[in-house]
C-alpha cells in the first residue's frame, strides 16, 4: 500500500550541525531497514535518535531529560473526585496546554488503556509508587465491574440475554469497557462495549499482580474473574464478532482473542502456583477457552481478521501487544507479525491499519466538532469513504512496543540484529515527541500525527497516556538489554502468596 507522503520540510526539525549521520537514518540504506528514521521534532533528542545502540549512560541521560520535561508523567491524567482525591483510574488523555479534555470522550476511563497503563507502572516500578498506582487503578476497575457489570454478565451466562448479534442496541448490554473515572459510575450514553480484548486485558493484568504477590486475590476479585471467564465462554469469544482494539468493525479479531488467551493461561498458572483446588468458574471453562482460543488464533494469525471477508485485514498494529507485553505468541509468530507491520509503518509512526479513516486527512473538518465521536457499523462505512490511501493517521503508541519486543528477543537470544532493531524503534518513538510548535505543548507523547491543511500535526488526544506508558516500558526494556539483564516477566516472580 502507498505510504503517507513525507511531511513538509518546515515541520521536521533537522538535527544540529555536527550530529552523526545516524541521527538522520543515513547509516544504512533505507531498503535494509524495516522503518524510516527521520529527524526528531525536538533538537535536544537528535543525538539519541540514531541507529547505533545507545550506551547505558546515554540511556540514563535521555530518561532523566524526559523525566525533567514531564514527558513520562502520567499523574496529570489521574482521575479525581470532587474533593481532588485520586480515585484510581486514569483518563485516556492527560492535561495539556489547552485543557484537561473535559467534555471530550478522552476524559473517560477505558479498561484497555488503564490495564496497560497499570501493568507498565508495575513493570517499571515494581517496589515503588508505580506499583501502588497500578494496584489502585486495578482495584478501581474491579470495583466498577463488581458494582455495575456483574449482573450484566450473569444475565448472559444464565441465558436471559443474547448479546452476540449485530444489533447495536445489545452492545450496551455487555460489560461496559469505559466508565466515569471520577465517580466510578457507568457512562449511560450509547457506546460500543463489545470489546473482549478490554476484558482480557483487565483479567491478565489483575492476575499478573496476583502472581507477583503485589495484589493478592480476595473473594470478590476471585468471583469476578470467574464471572468474566464464564461470560467469555458463553459468548464464544473465539468466534465472537466484536469491535476489536479500535472499537470499530464487527469481526473476529486476533487482537481480541490474544488478551483472553493470555488471561486464561495466566490464571491456570496462578491456580498451579497457589495449589487452588476450586476454580470460580465452571469446571471446564478454562480448558475450553484455552483450546478454542488457541485454535482460532492459529487460524487467523498473523492476520488480524479473516472473517467476515469484507473486513479481512492482513496487518494491524494492535497485534504487537500479543508479542509484548502479553507474550502469548511464540517467537516464530512474533517475527511474522513484525514483518506484517512493515505494511503499516510510516515516516513518523504507524497507522493502525491501512484504510483506517479515523483521524484521516482534515478529520475535524469532515467529522465536525466532536473528533472522538463513536460510530455504528453503518456510520463507519460513511466515514471510511472519506479516506484517500496514504492519508491514514500515524500513531505513536506502537513503535515503543515494537522496540520493547525486539528487546525481549535480544535478551533471550543475544542476537545483535535484535538490539539494532530495538534501538531503531526506540529512536522513532523519541523522534515523535512534540516540538515547540505543537499547539498542545512541547515534550509530549501523542496519540497520532494526522494531515491537516497539508501538514502533519499531533491530533487532539495529546498527550495520550497509553503512549506515555508504552515509551516508559520501551526505555525499561532497553535498560535491561544494555545492562545484560535477562529478566523473567514481572508476573513470574513469587515474592509472596497470590491469595489472601
Amino acid at each position: 500500500p502507498p505510504r503517507a507522503p513525507p511531511p513538509p520540510a518546515p515541520r521536521r526539525r533537522r538535527p544540529p550541525r555536527g550530529t552523526s549521520a545516524m541521527a538522520n537514518g543515513d547509516a544504512a540504506p533505507a531498503a535494509e531497514l524495516p522503518a524510516k528514521l527521520g529527524a526528531a521534532f525536538r533538537p535536544e533528542l537528535a543525538k539519541y535518535c540514531r541507529l547505533e545502540p545507545l550506551s547505558l549512560e546515554e540511556l540514563k541521560s535521555v530518561k532523566a531529560l524526559l523525566e525533567a520535561k514531564g514527558t513520562l508523567d502520567v499523574s496529570r491524567a489521574k482521575c479525581k473526585d470532587k474533593d481532588g482525591k485520586p480515585t484510581g483510574p486514569f483518563s485516556a488523555s492527560a492535561a495539556n496546554a489547552k485543557g484537561d479534555h473535559s467534555g471530550s470522550s478522552m476524559f473517560g476511563s477505558w479498561l484497555r488503556d488503564n490495564c496497560i497503563i497499570a501493568y507498565g507502572l508495575f513493570l517499571t516500578d515494581p517496589d515503588g509508587q508505580g506499583c501502588e498506582d497500578a494496584k489502585a487503578c486495578i482495584n478501581s476497575i474491579a470495583t466498577f465491574l463488581l458494582t455495575h457489570e456483574s449482573h450484566r454478565m450473569e444475565l448472559v451466562i444464565n441465558g436471559h440475554k443474547n448479546v452476540t448479534g449485530p444489533d447495536p442496541e445489545t452492545w450496551m448490554d455487555r460489560p461496559h469497557i469505559r466508565f466515569i473515572g471520577e465517580t466510578g459510575l457507568e457512562d449511560t450514553k450509547w457506546y460500543n462495549h463489545k470489546q473482549n480484548d478490554a476484558l482480557g486485558y483487565f483479567m491478565w493484568t489483575r492476575i499478573q499482580l496476583a502472581l507477583a504477590g503485589k495484589l493478592p486475590l480476595d473473594g470478590p476479585h476471585y468471583k469476578l474473574l470467574g464471572q468474566l471467564f464464564d461470560f467469555l465462554r458463553t459468548i464464544e469469544c473465539w468466534n465472537d464478532l466484536d469491535a476489536g482494539h479500535w472499537e470499530e468493525h464487527s469481526a473476529q479479531h486476533a487482537s481480541s482473542m490474544g488478551p483472553c488467551l493470555a488471561a486464561t493461561k495466566a490464571f491456570k498458572q496462578l491456580i498451579e502456583q497457589e495449589g487452588m483446588s476450586l476454580t470460580p468458574c465452571k469446571p471446564d471453562t478454562l480448558d475450553l477457552l484455552e483450546k478454542n482460543l488457541a485454535e482460532q488464533l492459529d487460524l487467523v494469525l498473523p492476520n488480524e481478521t479473516i472473517k467476515p471477508a469484507e473486513h479481512y485485514r492482513d496487518a494491524d498494529s494492535a497485534l504487537i501487544f500479543l508479542c509484548y507485553p502479553l507474550a502469548v505468541v511464540p517467537e516464530s509468530m512474533g517475527l511474522h507479525i513484525l514483518d506484517r507491520l512493515k505494511k503499516v509503518t510510516g515516516h513518523i509512526g504507524m497507522c493502525r491499519y491501512r484504510k483506517d479513516s479515523y483521524w484521516c486527512k482534515d478529520y475535524k473538518d469532515k467529522v465536525g466538532d466532536d473528533p472522538t465521536k463513536h460510530f455504528t457499523d453503518e456510520e463507519l462505512k460513511e466515514r471510511d469513504a472519506m479516506l484517500q490511501p496514504g492519508e491514514e493517521a500515524q500513531w505513536c503508541l506502537f513503535d515503543p512496543m515494537v522496540s520493547a519486543y525486539y528487546g525481549k528477543l535480544y535478551q533471550s537470544t543475544g542476537k545483535a540484529e535484535y538490539l539494532n532493531m530495538q534501538q531503531l524503534f526506540l529512536a522513532r518513538a523519541l523522534a515523535a515527541i512534540t516540538g515547540d510548535d505543537c499547539e498542545f505543548g512541547p515534550w509530549m507523547c501523542c496519540e497520532a500525527y494526522y494531515l491537516t491543511k497539508g501538514v502533519w500535526k499531533p491530533n487532539d488526544n495529546t498527550p495520550l497516556v497509553w503512549t506515555q506508558i508504552d515509551l516508559k516500558m520501551a526505555l525499561h526494556e532497553m535498560e535491561n538489554s544494555l545492562s545484560g539483564v535477562k529478566k523473567r516477566p514481572a508476573g513470574m516472580k513469587r515474592p509472596a502468596s497470590a491469595m489472601s
